[in-house]
């Protein structure tokens, strides 16, 4: 507080000095040559009067009276008056002009004038006009309530702006005190909202980065802790077995879990790379109608007994969506895969346009999706009863990288009961609106 107090005070104090001794006089000369005959006829004005009064009286008597008129009626002004002759004022050409016209002279920014008396040589000389100096007494109150002024301007200025500084270092220390939650709560009208904002997408993408850390780790325990122990199982019954047709069994045994913990593998380490990286899409035009066919077809060779329809309206055949080519592709794949996994004999596979927005719905006639776990099964490693247990296939990734794909093309996933008496997967993003890369969202 006291750094940001001292500051803002020396930085205004200065500028007010430097305002005060360099740029107002700069600003006032500029000003002055600029408007130089209009000031001069504003001065001319404010004297005027009093130029009239004294030349009706001098006009009136001789000449040689002049001087004791004027000597005479000096006790009356504050300044000095005296009268001179027009060649003893070394004038310019410019200047005789003007008091030829029976003008004021204005000279000296308005500390001295002049005026010719009728048609003579003579001038009456008003000035210079006496400058007020304050005394030193004023002067120190003067500048006394300036910096009081100022310091009470700063500490008003300061003071909010100190919370807010406040507010993102609290969560700044309370995030290095391993509270991932801890956010800088901070108004978008405010200067520091940008600071704040840029503090709260890191917290939030470390804490997702930890979460992540900590269910591969889980992962690893939990996943691969049940093949290991079978190879381990099959090592130890390969080493007593003295049939040959027994060995080879515990080999391929062997092999089989080899195969599980090589999928195992590449799912987690796909499924990192997803939850960690937010990529720059290149997007393309993708036909909507060839493209989900293919996608169809390719899922439907490792199930030739499930029946997968690919619906496209004529109208449709040829819309083209916008869209990251490998990454969707990948998203549709996995969803039509899941459901051809559960599906009993059929899964539909549809896209309709509503308004601004696209949808391509994956429908299949399984066991289907209880509704209290339409948010959980999107979560890493989530599997829910036995019906979709492991021996379906897939570690519970599947679905948590198709939301991440989805949500980098400014789109969601919805999951609810198909018509076909099992789940439903819709992939729902706005067509009039470009995908873009986004910020994971992040799921505790």
């Amino acid at each position: 507080m006291k750094q940001i107090f001292l500051s803002f005070f020396l930085f205004t104090m200065a500028s007010v000095v430097t305002w005060k001794f360099v740029v107002d006089p700069l600003t006032s000369r500029l000003v002055d040559e600029y408007f130089n005959r209009e000031i001069d006829q504003y001065y001319g004005s404010l004297v005027q009067g009093v130029y009239n009064m004294l030349l009706e009286d001098i006009e009136i008597l001789p000449q040689d009276r002049w001087a004791d008129y004027i000597k005479r009626r000096q006790p009356q002004f504050g300044y000095q008056l005296t009268i001179d002759s027009m060649d003893s004022l070394a004038l310019k050409k410019k200047d005789l002009v003007i008091l030829n016209h029976s003008g004021i002279l204005v000279k000296k920014d308005g500390d001295l004038y002049y005026r010719r008396i009728g048609s003579s040589d003579q001038v009456v000389t008003m000035g210079p006009l006496p400058e007020f100096v304050p005394s030193m007494r004023v002067e120190v109150l003067f500048w006394s309530m300036v910096v009081v002024n100022f310091a009470l301007m700063a500490i008003i200025w300061a003071m909010p702006f100190w919370l807010k500084l406040r507010r993102i270092s609290v969560a700044a220390e309370n995030f290095g005190k391993a509270d991932f939650s801890a956010r800088a709560k901070i108004s978008e009208r405010s200067a520091l909202f940008p600071i704040a904002k840029s503090f709260n997408d890191m917290a939030q993408k470390i804490q997702q980065l930890i979460v992540s850390h900590k269910d591969l780790t889980r992962a690893v325990s939990h996943e691969l802790r049940t093949p290991i122990s079978r190879i381990r199982f099959s090592m130890e019954m390969l080493e007593t077995a003295d049939d040959k047709k027994e060995r080879n069994q515990n080999i391929q045994e062997i092999h089989k879990d080899i195969d599980e913990l090589d999928t195992l593998v590449s799912e987690l380490l796909i499924y990192a790379r997803f939850d960690r990286e937010t990529p720059c899409l290149e997007l393309v035009e993708l036909p909507v109608g060839p493209w989900m066919e293919e996608i169809s077809r390719k899922a439907g060779k490792t199930s030739p007994h499930i029946r997968i329809r690919c619906h496209v309206l004529e109208t449709d055949q040829e819309y083209k969506i916008l869209a990251e080519p490998r990454y969707m592709s990948r998203a549709l794949g996995n969803l039509v895969q899941n459901a051809v996994k559960y599906a009993a004999s059929r899964v539909d596979v549809w896209f309709e346009k509503t308004g601004s927005f696209c949808m391509i719905h994956v429908a299949d006639d399984g066991p289907g999706v209880p509704k209290a776990d339409y948010q959980r099964i999107f979560q890493a490693f989530v599997r829910l009863d036995s019906s979709r247990s492991r021996d379906t296939g897939g570690y519970g990734m599947g679905l948590a990288i198709v939301e991440r794909i989805v949500a980098w093309h400014c789109g969601d996933v919805i999951v609810s009961k198909s018509f076909l008496g099992g789940a439903q997967f819709t992939i729902r993003w706005q067509a009039d609106k470009n995908p873009a890369p986004l910020p994971l969202p992040f799921v505790p």
